[in-house]
């Protein structure tokens, strides 16, 4: 989400569940969020920049509190594999091209 000329504010929701078959051990929702301010970064590489390494440098951080909090709440710690979020958004914009929403639809908002 652009909040200004050059800040952009990008959302992480990591959720994870684990379950037997008689009943729901936790479920875990995590919500978060980095504010970044960019400078020389032309504009035709902003989307990119924002969808890919913003998430990539705020990840670590998101991973480390929800293994923290499932290790908490008295089970093992749940360690997420790293993300390939250049691969995500190669998969996403496919997608959208495919919809035929083509690049707009994702620009930051």
């Amino acid at each position: 989400k652009q909040m200004g000329d050059d800040q952009f504010e990008v959302v992480l929701t990591l959720t994870a569940k684990a379950e037997r078959p008689d009943m729901v051990m936790f479920n875990v929702e995590l919500v978060y969020a980095g504010l970044f301010k960019l400078t020389g970064v032309p504009s035709e590489h902003m989307h990119p920049f924002v969808m890919i390494e913003c998430p990539r440098m705020i990840f670590p951080f998101a991973r480390n509190i929800l293994a923290e909090a499932t290790r908490n709440g008295g089970f093992p710690p749940l360690m997420l594999d790293p993300i390939d979020f250049a691969q995500l958004y190669r998969q996403n914009m496919a997608q959208q091209q495919a919809n035929g929403e083509g690049e707009g639809a994702a620009k930051p908002n």
